[in-house]
């Protein structure tokens, strides 16, 4: 009878945990993470050891942006030695996030040391290196990523940021080309290309970029300001007071600072 009653009571408890965790994840999938939580957390009550559930409201924590808890989640996640791979990651992602990019990349370089093909690994610890201004290292992070995946057009594009940083103009058009060519994430690959054609003085070829850019709904203060300095530089003033009328709706005072100095002829 004892034993009997041992099975039913196991078998009441692995229901419930199923039915939390079941709603846990409808209210994750549909973004209502605190609900999730709510479920997650009377799961791991049932089950303080579940590994899924530790992950999982780590998870809901990451997404509502409580880093600090979601890493302590991931800490009990790791504690428990299951799939660490997306643990390591789970909190090197929290540690990014809060800005602690120096703990990321260990975590990430631990997620790596279990599956070193991980892409979410390799990209992450690459804007880690970045964000922490280690260039070289950000570089062959992102380099080793693409030779794994050729079509993760966001390393192909941060990689261009980076040697446009460094100055290696070459490799960084090489790679704004590619996303053009491939048509992805055209409005970033133009204006940041149109910022390398800029500092290279073909203002021409930036001004088609900028432009490029803007007809793709990246307009801005920062954009119109350099497509005017170019239009400047080529002795269209007119062209360029156009763009300063259009920046004094992003920034009035700087548009009509602008105005003044470069357009008399223009109304305020």
């Amino acid at each position: 009878m004892k034993k009997l009653f041992i099975i039913s009571l196991s078998t009441i408890i692995l229901l419930a945990c199923t039915d939390h965790k079941e709603k846990g994840s409808q209210y994750f999938d549909s973004g209502d993470y605190q609900n999730a939580l709510y479920h997650f957390e009377e799961a791991l009550n049932l089950d303080p050891r579940n590994e899924m559930m530790l992950y999982n409201t780590a998870r809901c924590y990451e997404e509502m942006k409580q880093y600090s808890q979601a890493i302590e989640m991931y800490d009990k996640s790791i504690y428990n030695k299951r799939d660490l791979t997306i643990a390591y990651l789970g909190r090197g992602r929290s540690y990014y996030k809060k800005g602690e990019y120096k703990s990321a990349v260990i975590d990430f370089g631990n997620a790596l040391y279990y599956d070193n093909k991980n892409e979410d690994a390799l990209y992450y610890a690459a804007l880690s290196f970045m964000k922490d201004s280690s260039y070289r290292k950000a570089q062959k992070a992102f380099t080793s990523l693409l030779k794994l995946n050729p079509e993760h057009f966001k390393a192909r594009f941060n990689r261009g940021v980076l040697y446009a940083i460094q100055a290696n103009t070459l490799f960084a058009l090489s790679d704004f080309n590619n996303l053009i060519r491939n048509e992805r994430l055209l409005e970033n690959a133009y204006y940041n290309r149109g910022i390398i054609y800029q500092h290279m003085e073909n203002y021409d070829g930036a001004i088609h970029d900028f432009s490029k850019a803007i007809s793709l709904g990246y307009k801005n203060e920062k954009i119109l300001l350099k497509r005017a300095e170019c239009y400047l530089n080529l002795k269209r003033n007119q062209k360029a007071c156009k763009d300063y009328q259009e920046l004094a709706q992003f920034n009035k005072q700087k548009g009509q600072e602008l105005l003044l100095k470069y357009c008399d002829s223009y109304n305020l």
